[in-house]
C-alpha cells in the first residue's frame, strides 16, 4: 500500500468519525421508561423514570381528556403541578436534547389526591 493510499484511508476514517459524531448529536434521544408515578398532594403528580443517555432535559405531560399540563425538568424525579384534585391523568415522559424530543413513553394513569378534610371544613366555615 502506498503512502498516499494509507493517508487517504486515514482521512476517510477521521471524516466518518466526525460525521458519526455530528449525526448522533442531531438525533433525538431514546424514549424514557417510567418506573413509577404517584400523587401525594391534590394538585401534583411526581414521576420517576430511568435516565436516557444523551438527554439534557425531560418533558413531563399530564393529560386529562382534552386538557394537559407540561413541565420541563433536568432529571428524575420530576413533578407536574397545577393539576385538578381527585382527577385521573395520563402521564408521559419525553427525553430532549439538541436533536429534538423522543416519542412519549408508554403512559401511566395516576389520580391526584383529593382535598383534605381540614381544607373542606375550613371552606365550609367561610
Amino acid at each position: 500500500m502506498s503512502g498516499a493510499n494509507s493517508k487517504s484511508l486515514a482521512f476517510t476514517g477521521v471524516l466518518l468519525s466526525c460525521l458519526e459524531t455530528i449525526l448522533s448529536a442531531n438525533t433525538a434521544p431514546d424514549i424514557p421508561v417510567i418506573d413509577q408515578a404517584y400523587s401525594k398532594l391534590s394538585n401534583s403528580i411526581t414521576v420517576e423514570w430511568r435516565a436516557v443517555p444523551g438527554a439534557t432535559n425531560y418533558m413531563l405531560t399530564a393529560q386529562d381528556g382534552d386538557s394537559f399540563v407540561e413541565t420541563i425538568v433536568k432529571s428524575s424525579p420530576g413533578t407536574v403541578t397545577g393539576l385538578k384534585p381527585a382527577t385521573l391523568y395520563r402521564i408521559t415522559v419525553r427525553s430532549i436534547n439538541s436533536g429534538g424530543k423522543s416519542q412519549p413513553s408508554p403512559f401511566r394513569k395516576v389520580k391526584t389526591g383529593g382535598l383534605s378534610k381540614s381544607y373542606v371544613k375550613f371552606c365550609m366555615l367561610l
